[in-house]
């Protein structure tokens, strides 16, 4: 069973067309998802690494994919892998 691409902002993965976020032409981005991309921009640019973090752990928290367990919670998000994602590089 093929990965799921997983965003290069957040880490969210993408399993459906909705997930994905759109480049300025209105095409899906390969690389990152709507929450975090929208055609062609960042939805908050302005955000600091830490900054996002914060915000992108509280989304986390409050999604359906918390639900996984306290393990995958751990494990997805520390700083060390958000670091590992392309817009944090």
């Amino acid at each position: 069973m093929a990965k799921s691409p997983q965003c290069q902002s957040c880490g969210m993965p993408m399993n459906k067309p909705e997930e994905f976020g759109t480049e300025k032409d209105g095409t899906r981005s390969e690389k990152y998802c709507l929450k975090c991309y929208e055609m062609g921009s960042w939805t908050n640019p302005d955000a600091t690494f830490d900054e996002f973090y914060e915000i992108s752990l509280k989304g986390f928290q409050e999604s359906d994919m918390s639900k996984v367990g306290k393990f995958f919670l751990n494990k997805m998000y520390t700083k060390k892998f958000l670091k590992k994602l392309e817009r944090w590089r």
